[in-house]
C-alpha cells in the first residue's frame, strides 16, 4: 500500500478518516507560546524533585525500597525518550527491548520475555487489547499521555497474575488523579520529523476546585512511509529508499472527573484510542483498530481499625480491529470485550508485618472472524487472590508473598481447559550502610497457557506464518533467583543485578522441519506442505528452558557545581535463553553497551547517547542471525520560560544519527523490515 492509498483509507466511512491536523495545531501552539518567550530572562531555577513512588508496588515504595528490580521513567527523562510506541519508548533501558513491527506496533520485551508473559497495564489495570496475541497488534496506549512508566523486571505474578511471569509495564497517566490541582492548568507538545514527514500533537487541560478535579486530553500522530538506511531485505533486495506500507496514523483522548477528599477518592474516566497503520511485510494490508475504555477508581483511607487503605479499580473495554487486505477489502476482524476489577487492602503492622491482601477478577470474550482467523472464539475467566507482606529486621527488610489463580478457557467447538497456577516469593533488602543496598529475590511462579498457545490453527498473514497450537500443553513453572546491588552517594550512582531463571515446560513458538532437511517448512493457506508456500509453518512447543543474564548501570556527575552541569551514564546488559536439552531460544536480545552524557547550562539542556548492540548469532534452529550496529541519539532543548514543571521549551531530537541499518533480533520480520534510518525532529512544549 502506498502512502496516498493509506491516507485515503477509502475502506472507511468519511467520519472515521483522520484529518490532517498537524499544520492547524502547530500554528496556534506557536502563537500561545509567544507571550512567554518575552520573559526568558526571568526563567526560574531548577526544581528539586521528590522521590518517585512506584504505584505498581501497592505499598507505595520507591524503586530503592522494593526487593524486585524496578526501573522508572518520569519527568524530563521520559519526555526525552518518548516515542510513538511503548516498545520504542522503553527499548534502550537496561534489560528492555521491543518486538518491533514497523512504526505502528511495538510491545516491550523484558529480559528475553515477550507476548503473553509481559503484562502491560494502564493505571494498574490491563490494557484489555489483543497486543499480546501477535507482534503486529498495537498496544492501546499512547505514550504521549504517560506521566510515569514503571517496569517491574522478572516475575511479577504475585500482584498481577500468571500473565506477568516475565514482568510488568505500568503506564500511569493523569486521568485518575489522587490529589486536586487548584485552578486551570494544562499544556501541549507538538513536533515534526523529517523521516516520513512525521507530525505529532498532544495536549491536556484540567481544572481543580475544592474536592473536584476535571481533566481532558488529546493525542494525534501521523507519519508516512519511513526512510531506510539500506535495502529493505537482509539479502540486499527490495526497496532501498523508503519502506512501502510503513505509514501510521493514530489519535487518542480521554475525559475524567474525580472527587478527592482526605478520607476518600472517587474517579471515573472514559478514553478512546484509534490507530490505522500499514503492515510492511505486505504490499497493501493494514490494520484499523479502535478501543473505547471506561475506568473507575475508589480509594478509602483508614476505613476501619487495622486498615490503612482500600483501593478499588474497575475497567471495561470494547476493542475491535480489522486487518484489511487492501483499501476496501476487509479481512480478519478481531473483537475483544473485557472487564477487569482489582481490590487491594493495605493493613497496618500486625506482628511486625505490614502488607496488602487483594483480589483480581477478569472476564474476556475474544473472537476472530474471517478467513485468517487462526484463533477460535474463546471465553476466558480468571480470579486471583494474593498477599504480599514485608517486615523490617536488623539487616534491612524481608518480604514474602503468595498468589493463587483460577483460569478457565472455553473455546468454540474445542475442549475447554482449566488451570490453577500458584506463585510464591521470598526476598530481602540488606542495608549495607546509608548509601547502598544488597537485594536477594527468589520466586516460584506458574503460568497457564494463553488461548493462542492452546488453540491456534491457521495462517497469520501479518507475520507470514501458519501457527499451530497444542491443546495438550500444561502449565509452565519458573524458579527465579536474582541478586542486586545499588549505591547512591554524592556524584555516584550504581546499579547491578544478575539473575537465573529455570522454566519447566516452557512454551515457545518455533519453526517446523518435518522432513529434517535443515530447511524450515513452508505451507499454503490450508496448511499443506509446499516449498513455495506463502507461510512459514510454526508450532507452539513445550520444553524445559533456562534464562540468565545481567544488567549494570552507573552514573557520575562530572560537573555538579556552577552554571554548567554534566553527567556521565554507562550501562550494559545481556540475556541468554537456552533449552535444557540443547539449543538456543528464538528472538533473544543480544548484548548491549551504552554511554550517555547529559548536560545543562542556564536555559539549555542536552543529551548524547551511544549504544552498541552486538550481533546475535546465538540463534534457534532455523532462525536467522542479526548483525551488530551502532545507535547514536541526541537531544537539545531551550527552556524559553519557566522551569522543568511549568514553562515553554523548544527542542531538537535526533535518532539513528549514524544512519545505521538496524535489524532487531526480537522482531519476527527483521529480515524484511529494518528500523527507520536517520531522523531529526523539532518540537515545542508548553505547560502551565
Amino acid at each position: 500500500m502506498n502512502a496516498s492509498a493509506f491516507r485515503g483509507a477509502q475502506a472507511l466511512p468519511a467520519a472515521r478518516r483522520f484529518p490532517s491536523l498537524f499544520p492547524l495545531l502547530a500554528l496556534p501552539a506557536a502563537a500561545m507560546s509567544f507571550p512567554f518567550a518575552a520573559s526568558a530572562d526571568d526563567a526560574a531555577p531548577a526544581v528539586e524533585l521528590a522521590p518517585v513512588v512506584v504505584q505498581a508496588s501497592a505499598l507505595g515504595r520507591t524503586a530503592d525500597e522494593l526487593v524486585q528490580p524496578v526501573a522508572v521513567l518520569a519527568d524530563e527523562e521520559l519526555q526525552r525518550k518518548r516515542r510513538g510506541t511503548l516498545g520504542e519508548t522503553l527499548e534502550n533501558e537496561p534489560g528492555i527491548a521491543t518486538t518491533d513491527f514497523g512504526r505502528g506496533a511495538g510491545r516491550p520485551v523484558i529480559r528475553g520475555q515477550a507476548g503473553p508473559r509481559i503484562e502491560v497495564l494502564q493505571n494498574g489495570l490491563s490494557t484489555m487489547d489483543v497486543s499480546e496475541l501477535s507482534p503486529d497488534h498495537a498496544v492501546t496506549i499512547d505514550p504521549a499521555h504517560a506521566e510515569q512508566v514503571e517496569i517491574l523486571k522478572g516475575p511479577a505474578t504475585l500482584l498481577y497474575g500468571n500473565g506477568a511471569s516475565g514482568g510488568v509495564v505500568n503506564v500511569r497517566d493523569a486521568r485518575l488523579p489522587e490529589e486536586v490541582r487548584e485552578g486551570l492548568h494544562g499544556g501541549f507538545d507538538t513536533s515534526w520529523g523529517n523521516n516520513g514527514d512525521a507530525g505529532a500533537f498532544s495536549g491536556e487541560a484540567g481544572y481543580g476546585s475544592g474536592p473536584h478535579q476535571l481533566r481532558a486530553d488529546f493525542g494525534w500522530r501521523k507519519a508516512g512511509d519511513y526512510d531506510l538506511a539500506g535495502p529493505a531485505n537482509v539479502d540486499g533486495s527490495g526497496p532501498r529508499r523508503r519502506l512501502p506500507n510503513s505509514d501510521v496514523e493514530a489519535r487518542s483522548g480521554g475525559a475524567s472527573y474525580s472527587w478527592i477528599e482526605d478520607s476518600r477518592t472517587l474517579g471515573l474516566a472514559v478514553s478512546r484510542f484509534e490507530s490505522q497503520y500499514g503492515l510492511p511485510v505486505e504490499e497493501a494490508a493494514y490494520i484499523d483498530m479502535h478501543q473505547t475504555r471506561v475506568d473507575a477508581q475508589g480509594i478509602f483511607r483508614n476505613p476501619m481499625a487495622g486498615l490503612e487503605s482500600v483501593k478499588l479499580r474497575l475497567g471495561s473495554s470494547e476493542y475491535e480491529h480489522t486487518e484489511f487486505e487492501e483499501p476496501g477489502v476487509p479481512g480478519t476482524r478481531f473483537d475483544n470485550r473485557q472487564y477487569q476489577g482489582r481490590v487491594e487492602a493495605v493493613h497496618a503492622p500486625l506482628a511486625g508485618f505490614r502488607g496488602v491482601v487483594g483480589l483480581q477478577l477478569n472476564w474476556r470474550d475474544f473472537q476472530a472472524i474471517g478467513d485468517e482467523a487462526y484463533v477460535p472464539p474463546v471465553l476466558s475467566r480468571q480470579a486471583g487472590l494474593f498477599v504480599v507482606e514485608e517486615r523490617p529486621w536488623s539487616l534491612g527488610k524481608i518480604e514474602i508473598g503468595a498468589r493463587v489463580d483460577r483460569n478457565t478457557n472455553d473455546p468454540e467447538n474445542l475442549p475447554a481447559r482449566d488451570f490453577t497456577p500458584m506463585s510464591f516469593s521470598l526476598g530481602s533488602v540488606f542495608n549495607l550502610g546509608a548509601y547502598s543496598h544488597l537485594k536477594l529475590y527468589a520466586t516460584s511462579s506458574e503460568r497457564s497457557p494463553a488461548p493462542e498457545e492452546l488453540y491456534a490453527e491457521g495462517p497469520h498473514a501479518a507475520t507470514a506464518t501458519y501457527e499451530r497450537g497444542d491443546n495438550g500443553i500444561g502449565k509452565e513453572r519458573a524458579q527465579n533467583l536474582e541478586l542486586g546491588y545499588d549505591y547512591h552517594r554524592e556524584r555516584w550512582s550504581l546499579q547491578a543485578s544478575v539473575y537465573y531463571n529455570r522454566v519447566a515446560n516452557y512454551i515457545y513458538l518455533a519453526e517446523s522441519d518435518q522432513d529434517a532437511d535443515g530447511v524450515a517448512d513452508r505451507v499454503d493457506e490450508d496448511g499443506v506442505l509446499d516449498p513455495a508456500g506463502d507461510f512459514l509453518l510454526v508450532d507452539y512447543r513445550q520444553a524445559d528452558a533456562k534464562f540468565w543474564g545481567y544488567e549494570a548501570s552507573a552514573g557520575y556527575a562530572l560537573l555538579n557545581q556552577g552554571p554548567l552541569h554534566l553527567d556521565l551514564r554507562l550501562f550494559t546488559d545481556q540475556v541468554r535463553g537456552e533449552l535444557e536439552d540443547g539449543g538456543n531460544l528464538p528472538r533473544i536480545t543480544p548484548q548491549r553497551w551504552g554511554l550517555g552524557l547529559d548536560g545543562r547550562w542556564q536555559q539549555f539542556a542536552g543529551s548524547l547517547d551511544y549504544i552498541r548492540v552486538q550481533s546475535q548469532d546465538r540463534i534457534a534452529s532455523l532462525e536467522t542471525r542479526t548483525s551488530g550496529y551502532d545507535l547514536l541519539n541526541a537531544s537539545l532543548s531551550w527552556r524559553v520560560q519557566g522551569d522543568e514543571r511549568q514553562g515553554t521549551s523548544i527542542y531538537l531530537r535526533g535518532t539513528n544519527l549514524l544512519d545505521e541499518e538496524i535489524r532487531r533480533a526480537t522482531s519476527f520480520i527483521k529480515d524484511a523490515v529494518p528500523a527507520p534510518g536517520r531522523g531529526v525532529y523539532v518540537g515545542l512544549r508548553m505547560s502551565m
